[in-house]
């Protein structure tokens, strides 16, 4: 049985994945009808700070690939963020004196969260004996003088410069290398101030009030130091200590808790290696496509299969370009609707690997909502996959069920060896019968999902991942979060 666990956003693990009712008939067409009402988010974010992520990345003068370059900047640069999801996938900025546009692709937006707005200061580590501390966040920056390791610096902006860390320097303010500086958070006794990874990544960055992440391993032993106040006890796993090592072989996921003053607070699911499929009905967008970005990139998917999809609407929407990441950019749609106005409405794909073979088969949808199976080839580990992607319809049982047998039907007669199906199924446990004996069910009523707190949690079946039995399911997680009316669902997969 998988020991899976489901993962929450601050406080939002009292969100229960709610089942759709036939018998709420006037809200279900209200909420799923996607030619009918525009939708509205109950949380919809302004973003003010972006930092650059990748070096040379254009500033544009319009939003568009083809605009010209105003000027390039650097990882770690600091923007101001004057527009969101202008043309579905640029900010306009702000960077000194210079306004453009750039690609959020390029754009991390922790530092404008409500949960990483908070005081730090930082400790110089990681070197031998000091580190430079520079006037601006650049190597080329002028030298202002040196820290010694240990030294501890009062933050003027963490995660403000991505790469650099602005602080307060002999009555000045200067700049040090984020990876000489250990950020350590003001908080009260219950939470951490601070999380120290070696031999892997960290994502999202840490945030005291963030309290699950993809800890995705470099090499085979990983570090990693949980710190809180002087005086409250932290324990990594059972070891009764704030410092553990862990050792994880190619191919492989753990999920490793960590108790503040005795409770369990945060969770690390710790992977090396692994392949990373996900689905979610984004409920086209919600009003939140920045968050869902967000909250997408920070699970570092391989392959995210998206249901409730509107792209190239007159308003300029298109969902895909507003969820795809710095890791998966490339996309895939499937029509189901088209609009006479504009825009078309369907499910998609985002992937890190390059789309192959694309096929869109119409589903058996009788007088109601048009249904469709999507299919998508993928060279992965030079292995062939064929990765699925459906939404079923909610109506009634007996549509499912044929719905069920054709797409049973078609990967059957897949001649690919390694299959995966991802979708928002509308469908009872009991429904997903007919594919137990050659498939695996990620989803099941004997899966285990637990908090960030390790407490057992409920889910339903409605959304759901499904892969061949040469597939290894190393774990799966799902994320409780208001930025739509369902909950993404993540699974770690080895390729056997």
């Amino acid at each position: 049985m998988i020991d899976t666990t489901l993962a929450a956003t601050g406080d939002e693990l009292k969100r229960g994945l709610m089942r759709k009712r036939i018998t709420l008939v006037l809200m279900i067409l209200i909420a799923l009808c996607a030619s009918v009402l525009p939708v509205s988010s109950a949380r919809a974010l302004t973003l003010t700070t972006g930092i650059i992520n990748a070096d040379d990345v254009a500033m544009r003068k319009t939003a568009s690939a083809g605009g010209g370059v105003v000027t390039r900047l650097d990882e770690g640069t600091v923007v101001k963020i004057l527009e969101s999801n202008v043309n579905a996938e640029w900010y306009k900025v702000e960077a000194g004196t210079r306004t453009g546009y750039v690609s959020r692709l390029y754009v991390d937006i922790d530092a404008s969260l409500p949960s990483y707005q908070m005081d730090y200061t930082g400790t110089i580590y990681n070197v031998n004996q000091d580190v430079n501390v520079r006037a601006e966040p650049s190597l080329k920056g002028k030298k202002l003088g040196k820290a010694n390791k240990g030294d501890t610096f009062k933050v003027v902006q963490a995660y403000a410069n991505g790469a650099w860390h602005q602080i307060e320097f002999n009555g000045a303010v200067g700049y040090v290398s984020a990876n000489y500086m250990l950020l350590k958070a003001t908080v009260n006794n219950d939470v951490l101030s601070s999380i120290e990874v070696t031999g892997g990544t960290l994502s999202p960055a840490f945030s005291p009030s963030e309290y699950g992440y993809v800890l995705t391993a470099t090499q085979g032993e990983v570090d990693i130091n949980a710190i809180a106040n002087s005086g409250v006890r932290v324990s990594i796993g059972n070891t009764g200590i704030p410092t553990a090592k862990y050792t994880i072989k190619s191919g492989n996921s753990k999920t490793i808790r960590i108790s503040v003053g005795g409770v369990v607070k945060y969770s690390i699911y710790l992977v090396r290696d692994v392949l990373t499929v996900g689905t979610w009905n984004i409920k086209r967008g919600n009003d939140n496509p920045e968050l869902q970005g967000w909250l997408i990139a920070a699970q570092r998917p391989d392959i995210l299969g998206v249901q409730e999809v509107y792209i190239n609407t007159k308003e300029g929407k298109n969902n895909l370009l507003s969820v795809r990441t710095k890791n998966a950019q490339y996309m895939a749609f499937a029509e189901t609707i088209k609009y006479p106005s504009g825009g078309q409405y369907g499910i998609g794909q985002i992937s890190k690997f390059k789309p192959e073979n694309e096929q869109v088969t119409l589903l058996t949808s009788e007088t109601k909502e048009q249904r469709c199976l999507q299919k998508v080839e993928y060279v992965i580990d030079g292995k062939r996959v064929s990765v699925y992607n459906t939404h079923f319809s909610y109506e009634s049982a007996s549509l499912r069920k044929k719905q069920f047998a054709e797409v049973l039907k078609i990967m059957n007669a897949d001649k690919n060896e390694y299959k995966i199906l991802t979708g928002d199924f509308n469908a009872e446990e009991s429904e997903f019968s007919s594919f137990t004996r050659n498939y695996r069910i990620v989803n099941t009523s004997a899966t285990k999902f637990y908090n960030y707190s390790n407490k057992r949690i409920s889910m339903s079946q409605i959304d759901n991942i499904i892969v061949s039995k040469n597939i290894t399911v190393l774990n799966a997680r799902a994320i409780p979060t208001k930025y739509s009316d369902h909950y993404p669902l993540f699974a770690f997969l080895s390729l056997d």
